[in-house]
């Protein structure tokens, strides 16, 4: 006898003996969330992972090209742009300033 048949009998054998009668389901996985990536939240954190990687990563190459210069400023940029609606979102929140209807 294989040992996989061996290990599958055993397992098996108590349940069959008629113990309890009743057999042990395992709870469901609970189902995973539908992910937006197209998002706000989801755009700050890359900006800032991104802003913050090329903070240490310029840190660490002594001399910079003009490539790294212009990824730099675009990263930047981003994260310019997250922070405004960050705290244009807050500020809005909290009654500061109040949201203009939107044109058609």
């Amino acid at each position: 006898m294989s040992p996989s048949r061996r290990r599958r009998r055993r397992i098996r054998g108590p349940a069959e003996g008629g113990g309890e009668g009743q057999s042990r389901s395992q709870p469901a996985a609970p189902q995973l969330a539908e992910w937006r990536w197209r998002t706000m939240p989801v755009f700050i954190a890359l900006s800032v992972g991104l802003f913050v990687g090329m903070l240490l990563g310029t840190g660490a190459v002594a001399g910079g090209s003009i490539v790294a210069t212009i990824v730099f400023l675009v990263v930047a940029g981003m994260m310019g742009i997250s922070l405004s609606r960050f705290i244009m979102r807050l500020l809005m929140q909290r009654g500061i300033i109040k949201p203009q209807a939107r044109r058609r």
